[in-house]
Formats: C-alpha cells, structure tokens, sequence
C-alpha cells in the first residue's frame, strides 16, 4: 500500500488568503488524497518566518515550494498525481 504524499502549508494569522488556501486544499485533498500539515511562519521556534513572510500561503510537497499565493486547484491535482504516481513504480 502506497502511502499518503504530505503537503505542508504555511501560512499566519489574519490571512484571507490563507483560509482561502485551506480550502482549496481541502477540496483538492478529495481528489487526491494526502496528509496536510500547518505551519504558522511566527509560532515560537519556527524558522519559516524569514523564509516565507512576504509569500504566505505557501504549500511545500516534499521540501519543495509546489503553490504559492494562491491555489491553482486543477495544477495542483496534475502535480499530486504525478507524484503519487512517481510513488507507483516502485
């Protein structure tokens, strides 16, 4: 059995944008299932504020920015596929 891919969002409070991305996600997720985890750029300890805090929502799939700003929610479904597809052929 194949496991889930993981999507990471990052994203911060007071952000319309990022609730918006939320729910993209969630009917991306739907479509093609994966493990969501959140990250807040400015809770203690995270290093993702300077990284990131001119870009949130920013949706990373294994280590790597696939979204940023706003969800292309058919482009992320191609990438999602593609990948758990990659996963396949193993």
């Amino acid at each position: 059995m194949a496991s889930l891919l993981r999507l990471t969002l990052f994203t911060k409070a007071n952000c319309g944008l990022c609730t918006t991305a939320k729910e993209a996600l969630t009917r991306v997720q739907v479509k093609v299932p994966f493990h969501l985890d959140q990250v807040d750029i400015y809770a203690p300890g995270q290093e993702a504020s300077q990284k990131y805090m001119f870009d949130v929502p920013v949706v990373e799939l294994n280590g790597r920015v696939a979204m940023m700003h706003r969800i292309d929610e058919p482009k992320l479904v191609e990438i999602l596929q593609k990948e758990a597809g990659q996963g396949l052929s193993s």
